[in-house]
């Protein structure tokens, strides 16, 4: 029973990190690229991509036969694995992993006049699905040109091991009572990593995780220590499968001001000597006005997107021209105040590049007005 506990324990934690970490991803990624810095810098998300990799290094073992404790001493093998993970957002993934390695433990010992030493070898097979964060993108919001993220990792697996135990007294091998065969037991490994992107789509890495055993026997000696830990320490290699995407940079439209902008496809007439005028909130002008959130020409989205992402809980409504997407709120005011007031609430929100359009007679006067 106490087994189960430590399990549920664990599960339960496991998922509160989920969920915590999660939720502040999503608003990282709602708010984050909404900022001054996007003027200037092109933000790439890795969320949606595979990764595919193999792992190489050491593993230790820590139990009844490592006299050191958590010092490797002789209990030292080699151990190789695959991984592939799913990167749902910047900062969450679930990485599912296999391990092959070996188990080294020694012991030496007197009782009486008797010197024993207790020798355990064998191999395990361990795999697991662990949550990983990347506390760069968590803490920092991606962007292109990083070379180095730092990640931490838990998760909830099965090993399975064959070990051979052995004692040598004063010279003469004896062969004790042992379970014999393959056994298996519930695995939790928690780990903390770093990974350098040598390119968009290749990497390299270490990783050292401490994995946890519920039960006694992989070593084949009950006694000291409740659990045995079969930790590695692994140096990595991986290839990223699918294109990074580029988030959205509010400052894509291809005129340098949007106060100076003039449509190319409907252009009105101005006499060489005059400016174009800005309409003002007056009740003689025949001006409507609506505020406008962003506008994109490499990008086509959909306005159901741009809500979610914008978190916009008003009418949106798109419109396109000569392959310029504009995405503005439904709302048509006749006072220019009201359209003010609620772009500066926009503003406030994140948005920071929203601004009040005027329309004459139902179409685009392709003015600023605020």
């Amino acid at each position: 029973m106490k087994v189960t506990l430590l399990q549920t324990a664990f599960v339960f934690i496991f998922s509160l990190l989920q969920l915590t970490l999660f939720a502040q991803s999503l608003s990282n990624y709602g708010g984050g690229g909404i900022s001054g810095d996007s003027k200037k810098t092109s933000i790439s998300s890795i969320a949606g991509t595979w990764e595919a990799g193999v792992m190489l290094g050491p593993d230790f073992y820590y139990g009844d036969l490592n006299p050191n404790k958590f010092w490797p001493g002789h209990s030292v093998s080699a151990a190789g694995g695959i991984f592939v993970m799913r990167q749902f957002t910047d900062v969450i993934g679930i990485k599912g992993t296999l391990f092959v390695g070996g188990i080294r433990g020694s012991k030496d010992r007197t009782e009486g006049s008797l010197s024993v030493n207790r020798i355990a070898k064998g191999t395990f097979f361990d795999f697991t699905v662990n949550s990983v964060f990347n506390f760069s993108n968590l803490f920092s919001p991606s962007y292109d040109g990083r070379k180095i993220f730092v990640y931490g990792t838990i998760g909830l697996g099965f090993n399975a091991w064959n070990t051979k135990l052995t004692e040598n007294v004063n010279g003469e091998v004896i062969i004790p009572s042992q379970v014999n065969g393959l056994q298996a037991g519930f695995v939790v490994p928690v780990g903390l990593g770093a990974q350098y992107a040598i390119t968009s789509k290749i990497s390299a890495g270490i990783e050292y995780t401490v994995r946890t055993v519920f039960s006694d026997l992989v070593d084949q000696t009950s006694g000291g220590f409740k659990y045995d830990f079969v930790n590695i320490l692994a140096f990595t290699a991986s290839y990223r499968i699918g294109i990074p995407k580029k988030k959205l940079n509010i400052q894509e439209y291809p005129y340098s001001s949007p106060r100076t902008y003039q449509s190319t496809a409907t252009p009105e007439p101005v006499r060489p000597a005059m400016a174009l005028p800005v309409p003002q909130a007056s009740a003689s002008e025949p001006y409507d006005y609506v505020v406008q959130i962003c506008a994109y020409s490499k990008h086509d989205y959909t306005v159901a997107w741009v809500k979610k992402h914008y978190r916009v809980d008003m009418p949106v409504s798109k419109e396109s021209e000569n392959g310029l997407n504009r995405y503005v709120i439904g709302n048509v005011y006749h006072n220019l105040n009201e359209a003010r007031e609620l772009c500066d609430r926009l503003r406030k929100k994140g948005i920071d590049d929203a601004w009040v359009i005027a329309y004459q007679n139902g179409k685009r006067h392709h003015v600023v007005v605020y």
